[in-house]
């Protein structure tokens, strides 16, 4: 197992990494020394293209891995939203939790399920906002 790394971004990667247009359904190849093409999985995918966009805007991207049981505080964070409004989704159901003692922990699969359901649902009523706002133009004045 290689031990953790850490690399140093220059402005010069950086400024590439604002360069380079990575549109929605890229994909990721590693070329070896021979030439062939081995296709990355999706998965890597995702994190390497996510790392460059990072990089690209915000100048510096952390990667690490995330346990698989979470405390209140780290669910809450990566959903957006207080620890208060997070034990009231559990509560009512809309995420699972379980108890370790008497703290409540959830699992990182359930928090990112419902984190990216909660952003398609976002998407969603946004595209009908778009939508409408299109559909009503001629009431609008710029």
């Amino acid at each position: 197992m290689l031990a953790a790394e850490r690399i140093t971004i220059s402005d010069s990667t950086i400024a590439d990494a604002q360069a380079t247009p990575v549109k929605r359904g890229s994909t990721l190849v590693l070329r070896t020394a021979e030439g062939n093409e081995i296709q990355l999985p999706e998965s890597v995918q995702h994190m390497l293209l996510g790392a460059l966009a990072t990089v690209a805007s915000e100048g510096e991207v952390v990667i690490g891995r995330m346990p698989e049981h979470l405390t209140s505080t780290v669910a809450a964070d990566l959903l957006g939203v207080s620890r208060p409004t997070l034990m009231k989704l559990a509560r009512e159901g809309e995420i699972d939790s379980f108890k370790v003692g008497t703290h409540t922990r959830f699992k990182r699969d359930e928090v990112l399920r419902v984190r990216d359901a909660r952003a398609a649902k976002r998407r969603a009523a946004f595209d009908e906002l778009r939508a409408l706002d299109e559909e009503h133009e001629e009431l609008f004045d710029d």
